[in-house]
């Protein structure tokens, strides 16, 4: 297979192993309602089932870049995948929520190493005028997910139940590892010299030296803000669809759907805007603008009495916020990985390590709210897209590549 074909096959790989590991939230998000009533808890324990799943996606993310520096690319994403599998079987058969939100913290292996490994392959195999544009491409397996899995986690659960998701998971991730065995090839040329040189409190220096970076920091409350508001939307979205507005599965899954695809047309107006030579912070800068107007949007809610206009306002809203995260994930991505050469492995790493604090935060920030599921979606939105844009604003020009 010729180096062109190669990268076409794998980036449509990649983008199907993201979409798959992330499908792993959203394909059950339908059933969290239904689930919450099963096991006899409220949406606060219910979504620990999500938490969880992040806060170890989060930690993930500072070691994997790591594993696959000593150990290689496909093997790190390989043995990884191979947990995800083992754990989405034993949470179909599982009949304790905790034990399930145990074997969710398992099943986020393999979304870690994706998350983070893929990037590094990125890095290596593309070159850097093809890297913006890759990458966004990459990231629409995080819109791809939101935008069918729940869908068909609906089908599903309506021809079977919510453990059949789980089941779903686990078949598709056996044949992703199928064909990666295949196609992947080792993009990691040093790690012989990566073991050598190899000492813990180097790692954990470059952490250090990573951290101690302001710009590093303000790049990862940008970031972080967004996906905060986006996962405090995905778990809070269902109580309100479907509890707060009684608005059944099969609309809710189509609704959400939507909603995800608004990050398609931001991508393809991001990517538009990098080929006409518009510099990142600028899309950055677009992104944060639009943020807020999502925001603006759904404070009318406040004072709409109708459930009509309310869904229509917070669902229009929530589509916005879709659109501005295209604009800003990308480019941060790039930017971070190129301000830190040597330690890029592990800038990308802690950035999404934050990332995902952060959507961890937004989770379990929503759920917290005294208020009830539409009221706290327009809260958290409006919190998050603030914490963006004061940490933009403090970003000078020249920290842009």
């Amino acid at each position: 297979m010729d180096l062109q074909k190669y990268k076409k096959n794998l980036i449509w790989l990649l983008i199907a192993l993201l979409f798959i590991t992330q499908a792993c939230t959203d394909i059950y998000l339908p059933a969290l309602p239904d689930m919450a009533r099963e096991f006899g808890v409220n949406p606060d324990k219910m979504n620990l089932s999500i938490t969880v799943y992040v806060y170890t996606q989060a930690f993930l993310f500072l070691i994997m870049g790591v594993i696959s520096n000593l150990f290689g690319r496909k093997k790190t994403i390989i043995y990884s995948l191979i947990v995800s599998i083992v754990a989405s079987f034993l949470i179909a058969i599982s009949s304790n929520l905790y034990l399930i939100v145990l074997l969710r913290a398992l099943q986020a292996i393999g979304s870690g190493a994706v998350y983070v490994v893929s990037r590094l392959i990125i890095k290596e195999v593309y070159d850097r005028e093809e890297q913006i544009h890759i990458t966004g491409l990459f990231v629409l397996g995080l819109v791809i997910s939101p935008a069918i899995a729940p869908v068909l986690g609906s089908l599903i659960i309506g021809i079977f139940n919510w453990r059949s998701c789980f089941i779903a998971i686990g078949l598709s991730l056996v044949i992703l590892v199928l064909i990666s065995l295949r196609l992947i090839r080792e993009s990691n040329l040093h790690m012989e010299e990566n073991r050598k040189n190899f000492h813990i409190s180097k790692i954990i220096n470059s952490y250090i030296c990573v951290l101690k970076s302001q710009v590093f920091i303000k790049f990862a409350i940008v970031i972080g803000g967004a996906f905060a508001s986006f996962y405090a939307f995905i778990s809070m979205s269902s109580y309100m669809y479907i509890n707060e507005y009684h608005v059944n599965h099969t609309y809710y899954s189509f609704i959400f759907t939507a909603i995800a695809m608004g990050y398609l047309l931001g991508n393809k107006i991001m990517l538009y805007l990098n080929k006409r030579g518009v510099s990142p912070r600028k899309i950055v800068q677009a992104g944060i603008v639009i943020a807020l107007i999502a925001s603006l949007i759904m404070i009318v809610s406040l004072i709409s009495d109708t459930k009509l206009m309310v869904l229509a306002i917070i669902s229009m809203g929530g589509l916005i916020t879709r659109i501005s995260t295209a604009f800003i994930n990308p480019p941060i991505q790039v930017e971070v990985t190129h301000y830190f050469k040597e330690e890029s492995a592990m800038a990308i790493g802690l950035l999404s390590f934050l990332q995902y604090i952060f959507a961890g935060f937004g989770s379990w920030f929503v759920g917290k709210l005294p208020l009830n599921p539409s009221h706290s979606i327009v809260v958290s939105s409006i919190f998050f897209a603030s914490m963006s844009l004061l940490a933009f604003i403090s970003i000078a020009h020249k920290d842009f590549k």
